[in-house]
């Protein structure tokens, strides 16, 4: 499926002039308020207060220290207290025991540490425990480590490993964080007797940081060491004059976006009466409960319906449709309704509408659609199978059919929108069938008759558009299913299969028996090259069509349909027909062999000795011989076309059918162009 634009991604999110670091006082009045709430340690204290952008702000969030105002997080064993806030990314790291590393993770027992690889250089690090044994309930933690250099391998294997399994970093570059990183201060002690080093690390939300971290090209093992405080006020310091000159490029651009971060930082705990539950298991009963048992995730269904959900919102609010649209596309209008509001109740061409919606290419659409999609998901590439799965979400609320059987059509109707929905110049008109195919009848014999590689229009891609409704909900048409349980050597999706039926007259007028048929009620039946509707073999009742029937009679470009195994003149033309393909196919494999036969010196005989004259003479005599056949009969089939093209402009369809020959391609324009917009 063809994406909109290589990079096409979410709306940049807008950038601040930072504010200064906090004053060394207005830390410290935070830091001793933090003891005098919870009893921790000054050095955990201080790594919070040193960490928090507006330390005063958090104090008055606090507030009395005997009653202090906290976020409850209800956890196995007790209550963990909370305060939100906003903090300095380069104050703050990633967990260096990322759960997420662990399956990669080389033990002692099994490798001697310094005897491998990169990888097992040091020991993984162990289990944080309570800071001080004494007092296990304070919200506070220790971490032994061998050294610095232990902690640095340790993060650095942590980030090679999150950016492979879980990158966040083209999505933080454009939005920053936006959800809040769950905080707790660590203590590193080293056993080579150096200094520890207290620093708030993540608990939950290590991804999110690391990546953080990589964008900003931080070295996360450094930040437990690095307190120069002058060395950050001169960093935010060297932003802002270039926030204030109006002087911002890419990098300084991410930088204001990303210094800060949200967080809840733990700051208490609360253990139930009897319960011997420490912070530390307080703490890894809160990640659990959001990583090791979490909700279960919506699925690609709700996800979609809540996405395309969104865009209609956002579309209206933008009065790029109005309410009675939005409802009509939301489906929250009756049939009875929709066709008192004038609009068409007829579920193909809403499908038609919808489709036309999501891939028209119009800037402003595109933008709308953009940031519905962002505020709900930052890492969703806003790509045509996106469009495809948003208005299917919306088209399959015309269904009423049970969730398994909705499942099975929406993984087929999102696979029924391709190349041809997203490049094409094209719009659902409300006409009535038999004027809609008799235009896609013209556009047709047009293009065969002229013999150009060209596309046939606009008219032909409504009425495929609109037929993937009937041909899909039926079970009519399927998209590949892959090969287990299936004989189906035909791998092309829905969308291909259609695409091959616009291009040819009689694919035209089984769309039109699909679109009749499904509107009466009836199962879809089988038509002719000449349109007629198909009776079975003993002439008693008609043919009905299926996938099989649909990707044998309507093949890829440039082959063949299946064998037939009747014996009408039909039938036998067709098997003569894939009989002299095959042969053609055969003779250039046989060429190309011929040519790839090699000397001794690895050169094609062929292009040394040559081939036989008389050999030569004869090949080229009877293959041009069957050029001149091929050529007539070709020309038959133009002439025919032509003749048929003309008949159809006798007749007056209203507007001159479009110059299918000069459309224009959509669909290409790169997102940036939205980015811009929205920048302005």
């Amino acid at each position: 499926m063809p994406k909109i634009s290589a990079d096409a991604h979410v709306i940049p999110r807008p950038y601040e002039r930072l504010p200064d670091y906090a004053v060394a006082k207005a830390r410290q009045a935070l830091a001793e308020k933090l003891t005098a709430m919870s009893g921790m340690s000054s050095a955990s204290a201080n790594a919070i207060s040193d960490a928090v952008v507006d330390p005063s702000d958090v104090r008055k969030t606090i507030g009395d220290t005997t009653n202090p105002n906290l976020e409850h997080i209800p956890v196995q064993g007790g209550t963990l207290l909370g305060v939100r806030t906003t903090v300095w990314a380069r104050r703050v790291m990633p967990d260096p025991r990322n759960p997420r590393i662990l399956p990669w993770r080389k033990h002692a027992f099994a490798v001697t540490p310094g005897s491998g690889s990169e990888d097992t250089r040091f020991r993984p690090l162990s289990e944080p425990q309570p800071l001080n044994p004494a007092l296990p309930h304070l919200p506070e933690l220790a971490l032994n480590v061998e050294s610095r250099d232990h902690l640095d391998w340790a993060c650095t294997e942590a980030s090679r490993h999150v950016l492979a399994e879980n990158d966040w970093r083209e999505s933080i570059r454009s939005q920053g964080v936006m959800a809040a990183v769950c905080l707790v201060p660590v203590t590193f002690r080293h056993d080579n007797n150096t200094d520890s080093a207290t620093v708030l690390v993540s608990v939950d939300g290590s991804s999110r940081l690391t990546a953080e971290h990589a964008v900003l090209g931080v070295r996360s093992g450094d930040v437990p060491y690095d307190d120069a405080d002058a060395k950050l006020r001169n960093h935010i310091r060297k932003l802002n004059e270039a926030y204030d000159r109006g002087d911002v490029d890419t990098t300084t651009a991410v930088m204001l976006r990303c210094e800060r971060m949200p967080a809840l930082i733990l700051a208490g705990f609360n253990a139930h009466e009897k319960s011997d539950t420490t912070f530390a298991m307080a703490v890894k009963s809160l990640v659990a409960l959001q990583h090791v048992d979490p909700p279960r995730p919506w699925g690609p269904g709700p996800e979609n319906e809540a996405l395309a959900d969104g865009v209609l919102e956002e579309l209206h609010h933008r009065g790029l449709i109005t309410t009675v649209e939005k409802e009509y596309f939301g489906g929250t209008l009756t049939r009875e309704e929709a066709e008192a509001a004038h609009m068409s109740s007829d579920p193909a061409y809403r499908t038609a509408r919808l489709v036309h919606l999501f891939t028209s290419g119009d800037k402003d659409l595109k933008l709308a659609i953009r940031r519905a999609v962002t505020r709900q998901a930052t890492r969703k590439n806003i790509t045509a199978t996106m469009m495809n799965d948003l208005a299917t979400a919306l088209i399959l609320r015309a269904m009423s059919e049970d969730p398994a059987r909705s499942d099975q059509v929406r993984r087929y109707m999102r696979a029924a929108f391709g190349k041809f929905v997203h490049h094409n110049r094209w719009k659902p008109e409300l006409r009535s069938i038999d004027e809609l195919v008799a235009r896609s009848m013209e556009e047709v014999r047009h293009k065969m008759a002229s013999g150009h590689e060209r596309d046939t229009g606009p008219h032909s891609i409504d009425l495929a558009v609109r037929a993937a409704y009937p041909l899909i909900v039926s079970g009519r048409l399927n998209s590949d299913r892959g090969t287990a349980n299936n004989d189906q050597p035909d791998r092309r999706v829905a969308g291909e299969v259609l695409d091959a039926m616009r291009h040819s007259v009689q694919g035209v007028s089984q769309l039109r028996q699909a679109l009749k048929d499904f509107a009466e009620g009836k199962q879809i039946r089988a038509v002719d090259e000449d349109g007629n509707l198909k009776l079975s073999s003993d002439g008693t009742s008609y043919v009905t069509v299926n996938d099989i029937y649909l990707r044998s009679e309507f093949p890829a470009h440039g082959t063949t349909q299946a064998v037939r195994s009747g014996d009408t003149p039909a039938d036998r033309f067709g098997r003569a027909l894939a009989k002299a393909e095959e042969a053609v196919l055969a003779l250039e494999e046989a060429v190309q062999s011929l040519g790839r036969v090699a000397g001794e010196d690895s050169v094609p005989l062929v292009d040394t000795r040559g081939l036989d004259p008389t050999i030569g003479k004869v090949w080229r005599e009877k293959l041009s011989d069957m050029d001149d056949s091929l050529g007539f009969w070709v020309k038959t089939a133009r002439k025919k076309a032509g003749s048929a093209a003309a008949a159809d402009a006798t007749y007056d369809y209203g507007s001159p059918a479009p110059d299918v020959g000069s459309e224009e391609s959509i669909g290409e324009e790169s997102w940036d162009e939205a980015n811009t917009a929205a920048a302005d």
